[in-house]
């Protein structure tokens, strides 16, 4: 538990001061740029620590934290899609892409979709969004590659094979995220954030999976 806790406090500081380093300096691009980096490690370590509490750990102590990382991570979206709007339809594909193949299947996943909406209509409704074309391009190729990982993934989940591998670590959406890039649908930011997200969330995957916490069967 303690490797578990060292290593998710060390990632969110990283985090923290990427997200606080783009926010000081927002009127630089570049600088501006570590915002998105910054919460998109957050992300990362929030998905799936929620995904972890959800389906694999049994003390009932760390559950609570369900409710806190439920709403962090949908506000979390909504500003980046507010600030950064290419991210809004990496964002909405992704998580259709989930819920077509099922994996929206916990209560908390559905409050953080409904708050998630919302929001979007509310800053929508106040002039705050602006969605551009790009964006109902970039949402149906990100949730075909979200589905498609999902799937390949449970139907080759017990194999030990490059397939299984690929599918683990998310290929197509990865692939249709550097498309977006090559295509200038995203900038080099964008695709730092999104790669930053996806090994984070490994990282935290890593963690739990090497210790004893996920086996734990006994309630707090």
């Amino acid at each position: 538990m303690k490797k578990i806790v060292a290593i998710l406090i060390l990632a969110s500081i990283i985090g923290i001061g990427f997200t606080l380093l783009g926010l000081y300096n927002s009127q630089d691009n570049i600088i501006n740029g570590f915002t998105v980096i910054g919460l998109c490690i957050l992300l990362g370590l929030a998905v799936k620590t929620m995904d972890l509490l959800i389906d694999e750990v049994k003390v009932k102590s760390y559950k609570i934290w369900i409710i806190p990382l439920g709403i962090f991570i949908p506000t979390s979206m909504v500003y980046l899609a507010l600030t950064e709007e290419p991210v809004i339809g990496m964002v909405i594909g992704a998580a259709l892409g989930l819920l077509i193949a099922g994996k929206l299947d916990h209560p908390m996943y559905k409050v953080s979709v409904i708050l998630f909406v919302i929001l979007i209509i509310i800053i929508f409704w106040l002039n705050m969004l602006d969605i551009k074309t790009t964006t109902f391009y970039i949402i149906p190729v990100a949730a075909i590659g979200s589905f498609l990982d999902e799937v390949g993934h449970e139907k080759w989940k017990g194999n030990q094979n490059i397939i299984k591998f690929m599918f683990k670590h998310r290929f197509f959406l990865k692939s249709f995220a550097f498309l977006g890039f090559v295509l200038s649908f995203a900038n080099i930011f964008h695709l730092l954030g999104f790669l930053c997200f996806d090994i984070f969330y490994d990282i935290t995957d890593l963690a739990f999976q090497n210790t004893k916490v996920s086996k734990k069967t006994i309630a707090a």
